[in-house]
């Protein structure tokens, strides 16, 4: 399907993550193929002294993968605009100066924040394992708003990931909703519609996507992000070059506009 609804794309994997799949350039290929005119690369941050696997490749990783999307920034400089970044979640002062370097340094143009995880020692705990639902949830919205805080992130990824791991849309998910639009704008930063769940168990295939039945977006979620006003954009969480093709642009178009959502043409990049 043909992009309509936005210019550029800072969410697409590599499949060094262990979880996606194609190589670097068909990203490139496909994505130009769908109208795109910016291409971030973001794969699952590498992280050293930690091992995830199949979430993320090994740090040893970095040299090859900055190398690659190097190579491709020029070999399609006059086709496409292609940056190099990562998807990280915040742990704290833990990683804090690795992510200044890649930054400061610069390794790489920009992060976005994707929180998914918490860490203790070299161990990832996933948030939506947590037998208490409302811890997991209160510690992911806590997590994702001190990321934000950080002042290292270009946009939040999914911010409404935590919505399926609770009974339905209740009251904490309402507040926990408010607060993350709330720290959104005091620190003007864009949420993420996702559009990855929209791709699971071929839902492609249909005419339209049934936002009711899938993980994210989450209507509610987003009913209430449209009154806030804080700034969205649409994340294509590409993991494989087909992604591209296999995305209902226009149903998160209507998605958007039924909930008068801010959406921003650009996204500047905070390096």
């Amino acid at each position: 399907m043909k992009n309509n609804i936005q210019s550029y794309n800072l969410h697409s994997h590599t499949a060094r993550c262990g979880h996606a799949k194609g190589t670097d350039e068909e990203y490139v290929l496909s994505a130009i193929e769908a109208g795109f005119k910016i291409l971030g690369f973001s794969d699952h941050v590498f992280l050293p002294g930690a091992s995830e696997p199949r979430m993320r490749g090994n740090y040893e990783m970095l040299d090859e993968y900055l190398k690659s999307i190097g190579g491709l920034q020029e070999k399609y400089k006059d086709k496409i605009q292609i940056f190099k970044g990562f998807e990280a979640e915040w742990y704290g002062q833990r990683y804090e100066d690795y992510y200044k370097d890649l930054l400061n340094l610069k390794k790489i143009d920009y992060l976005i924040l994707g929180q998914h995880c918490k860490m203790e020692g070299n161990r990832f705990f996933g948030y939506g394992y947590f037998p208490d639902v409302d811890y997991a949830r209160k510690e992911y919205t806590a997590d994702l708003i001190a990321g934000m805080e950080s002042g290292l992130f270009t946009y939040v990824c999914h911010p409404d990931l935590f919505v399926p791991w609770g009974p339905g849309f209740d009251e904490l998910a309402y507040h926990l909703t408010v607060a993350i639009c709330e720290a959104a704008l005091r620190l003007d930063l864009p949420l993420e519609v996702n559009m990855g769940p929209s791709r699971y168990r071929h839902r492609f295939e249909e005419e339209d996507v049934d936002f009711e039945h899938i993980a994210y977006p989450n209507p509610r979620f987003w009913d209430i992000v449209g009154r806030y006003g804080c700034k969205v954009l649409f994340g294509v969480d590409a993991h494989a070059p087909a992604h591209y093709q296999q995305t209902h642009y226009d149903a998160f178009l209507r998605f958007a506009k039924e909930r008068n959502l801010n959406l921003v043409k650009e996204c500047p990049l905070k390096k």
